[in-house]
């Protein structure tokens, strides 16, 4: 199997750029759910004080902070495991030459202690 070449000049650039917009794209997407989510719950409750909406906000971020922080730390290793070890085929194989590889080197590390 043939690896592609990385592009260069004007093509890596358009692509680092449209990488650049998807990702933008994606956090203010994510932003409007937030906004959403306090103006449902603002209007749901039928709450009065408009200066509850910007408390509301103050008292999310942290929460949102602590939670991406969990996923980050926790949750997604957990999950990049999974993917690793059970979605693909080539994830599975590649999972279990690198168990190989490990063994095999300790194999050997072994053996030079015995010997040396």
């Amino acid at each position: 199997m043939r690896v592609p070449e990385p592009p260069n000049g004007l093509k890596k650039s358009a692509v680092k750029y449209y990488f650049y917009s998807q990702q933008g794209l994606k956090l203010l997407n994510e932003f409007r759910y937030l906004v959403m989510g306090i103006f449902a719950t603002y209007f749901s409750l039928r709450l009065e004080n408009i200066w509850l909406i910007p408390i509301m906000f103050i008292v999310a971020i942290p929460i949102l902070i602590v939670i991406g922080w969990v996923s980050v730390n926790h949750v997604q290793k957990i999950i990049d495991y999974f993917h690793t070890k059970r979605a693909t085929t080539y994830g599975k194989y590649g999972f279990d030459l690198n168990e190989r590889q490990l063994k095999t080197l300790e194999d050997i590390r072994d053996e030079l202690r015995k010997v040396g």
